[in-house]
This record gives structure tokens, C-alpha cells and sequence, in this order.
């Protein structure tokens, strides 16, 4: 059965989620997240791609990314492809690194990003690596919330404004305050978990199916 093409249109917010082959771990030390942090940097810079938020765990990664051009597969699979490389030389390893197709979810800026915003830094968490998520080294949150310098990729004013329109010093304890909140709403962040190719509600469905069908493909590509 052929694989469901991707929308491709551009300047639309994806979350991306990729795992190990198997889920094995494809993140073992310090130095496996580090360069994958690095080639996530050079990647969405060369494609035109903005970052909005990461997370690396020891056998998957999460991103949310904005592509200003039709080409988040091409990037996407670069950004796979190349770690696969240097991670099965760095290991001594052949094979597959990642399993199958990454998930890419469309996501609603008006609905759903920010709950997204939320539910990418909290997997060390809700994984048990940690208990509050400025402990975990290799997601965009101590950045974002303003513990550390966030890295130049990093889009880390775009999600700070999701929190109103004033100087990130003042936003970063909004940030922080609302990944906290243990009243969220859990429906949001089971519709993420799913397989839902687009979240938002049917107005916005409508309108990236039929801004999709102007965009065109990426030169093949979506179908990786």
C-alpha cells in the first residue's frame, strides 16, 4: 500500500517525533546528544526551518518546527540520515538507527501549540528521568525559561510569546509557571500522543488540506 503523501505547504508548525530502530537507545552519553543537538542546529539553519522547542531522550527526539519552505521531509530525513551515519560509526553498529517514517503532526497555533509548548519539555518527566524539567540538559526548556543562553537556532522568543507581548525576561516566568500547572488539560496532550495528522479544529483542517493542494510536494520527498 503507498505511503499517505505529507502536506508539505510551508510556514505551517509541526510537531516531528522520531524513534530508535525497535526503540532501542540511540542516545547512550553526553557526546550522542551533543551532536545531534549540533546537526538539529545546522540542519533546520541550511533548510530555512525555525526550531521552537526540542527534547532528546535516550531513544526518541521530539521538535516542533515551522518550515519556511516545502522541504520538512528533506530536512527532516538530512537530520536523521546524517546522525544514523555518525552514530553507526561512532558505535561500530550497521543498520537502521531510526524506525520507519518520523511522525509529523500539523499543529494549530491558536488551539494546540501551546499545550505542544508544554508537552515536549515534560517527556523527561512524565519518562521518570527527572523530576522537574530544568533538570534535563538536552531539551530547549533552560533556554526557554531563561537558565541558560538558548543555542542560535533556537526560536525561543516565538514560544515566549505565545505568553503576551513584552520583553522575554518577563515572559520566562509565564513559561515556566504554565509548564508547571498540574491542572492542564490531558485531552490536549493524549491528541498529541495520537496519530492525528493535524490538530486544530475542522476549520483549520479544512484550510491546510486546501492550502496543501497549492503547495505541491517536495520534489518527492513526502513520500520517505
Amino acid at each position: 500500500m503507498a505511503r499517505t503523501p505529507r502536506y508539505q505547504a510551508p510556514n505551517l508548525i509541526r510537531h516531528v517525533m522520531s524513534r530508535g530502530n525497535g526503540r532501542m537507545c540511540i542516545f547512550l552519553d553526553e557526546s550522542d546528544y551533543r551532536e545531534f543537538v549540533y546537526l538539529l542546529g545546522e540542519t533546520v539553519e541550511a533548510h530555512g526551518v525555525q526550531c521552537w522547542n526540542y527534547c532528546v531522550m535516550p531513544n526518541h527526539y521530539h521538535l516542533t518546527l515551522q518550515p519556511t519552505q516545502p522541504n520538512l521531509s528533506r530536512a527532516v530525513a538530512r537530520l536523521n540520515s546524517v546522525y544514523a551515519q555518525w552514530w553507526n560509526r561512532r558505535h561500530e553498529r550497521v543498520g537502521h538507527v531510526f524506525q520507519g517514517r518520523f511522525k509529523d503532526q500539523i499543529v494549530d497555533q491558536d488551539s494546540y501549540l501551546l499545550a505542544l509548548s508544554r508537552y515536549v519539555v515534560l517527556n523527561p518527566v512524565r519518562a521518570g528521568l527527572t523530576d522537574r524539567p530544568e533538570e534535563w540538559r538536552w531539551s530547549s526548556y533552560r533556554a526557554t525559561a531563561g537558565i541558560e543562553l538558548p543555542p542560535a537556532f533556537l526560536g525561543s522568543s516565538s514560544t515566549l510569546r505565545l505568553f503576551g507581548d513584552a520583553p522575554d525576561a518577563t515572559l520566562q516566568p509565564r513559561f515556566k509557571d504554565f509548564v508547571a500547572d498540574q491542572d492542564h488539560d490531558a485531552t490536549l496532550a493524549d491528541r498529541i500522543r495520537s496519530n492525528d495528522r493535524i490538530l486544530g479544529p475542522r476549520a483549520f483542517k479544512e484550510w491546510v488540506a486546501a492550502l496543501n493542494g497549492n503547495a505541491g510536494s517536495d520534489n518527492g520527498s513526502s513520500r520517505e
